[in-house]
């Protein structure tokens, strides 16, 4: 995956009081005391997706519903 954000040093996204620095992929475990020249937001890292979230649910659902429907009034249930 290749990320927008830039590497570099980034006030620590755990909420340590230091920079913590953004290889470009990750967070490593290089940290040093808050820089006085904090400009920069810090990288957003996503979470990996661990499954259907709720709209994906329902419609999951809602889907195997209607072929269930459709499975029985065609068979002349």
């Amino acid at each position: 995956m290749n990320s927008q954000i830039p590497s570099g040093w980034y006030p620590d996204p755990s909420g340590f009081n230091c920079d913590r620095f953004w290889d470009g992929e990750a967070w490593t475990e290089q940290t040093r005391p808050i820089s006085a020249l904090h400009n920069r937001i810090p990288p957003q890292v996503k979470p990996t997706n661990t499954g259907l979230d709720s709209t994906e649910m329902t419609l999951l659902v809602v889907i195997v519903g209607l072929i269930v429907l459709v499975a029985l009034f065609s068979s002349g249930y």
